[in-house]
């Protein structure tokens, strides 16, 4: 009788440089952009959803000038040294990449819809705001549409990484179909 037991990297993998060169080079064409979110454990957790889903950059907005990039490597589990990704330090920046992506605003509006309902559009970018504020007035002004997972408890909220994987999972199913 086999006795089950979790696999590690190198029982996946045979050759690790090979593969990844392949996740370096080999991504779809979905991007994050993190509007304020500043907790390295949820920005972390974005990194390695990234990293996982193989997408093609991260960006970051919002982040402020003193950001403990160390912790959030740990917190990443080093996923930085894999995951593309940028500092946008200014609205301009934001409104260039809108040129090239269509904007997907992740949060409850007034015009939102239930996230299952979104048939993805690429090259796409999913823009996730802080818990505390969500996405900004002007990140929403730009977007192409706004989607929403659905929270019917007392709460009306998810936390911001697990309602990015949530709907990047979602969407990544649905454009590799």
């Amino acid at each position: 009788m086999l006795e089950e037991r979790q696999l590690n990297y190198e029982d996946i993998v045979s050759d690790t440089s090979q593969r990844t060169a392949g996740i370096k080079s080999q991504r779809i064409p979905v991007s994050v952009l993190t509007d304020g979110i500043k907790n390295p454990g949820n920005l972390g957790m974005i990194f390695r959803l990234a990293d996982a889903l193989r997408l093609e950059k991260v960006y970051l907005y919002n982040i402020g000038k003193d950001f403990n990039f160390k912790l959030l490597n740990k917190k990443s589990r080093s996923t930085l040294k894999y995951v593309p990704y940028q500092i946008l330090n200014s609205f301009d920046e934001v409104s260039a990449l809108k040129k090239d992506k269509y904007f997907v605003v992740l949060d409850k509006t007034n015009m939102s819809i239930d996230y299952t309902e979104f048939k993805p559009v690429t090259p796409l970018c999913l823009i996730a705001g802080s818990e505390k504020f969500g996405v900004s007035e002007e990140l929403i002004k730009i977007s192409d549409i706004s989607v929403h997972l659905p929270a019917n408890g007392v709460n009306t909220s998810i936390n911001a990484a697990t309602a990015t994987a949530v709907a990047l999972f979602d969407f990544y199913n649905k454009i590799k179909k």
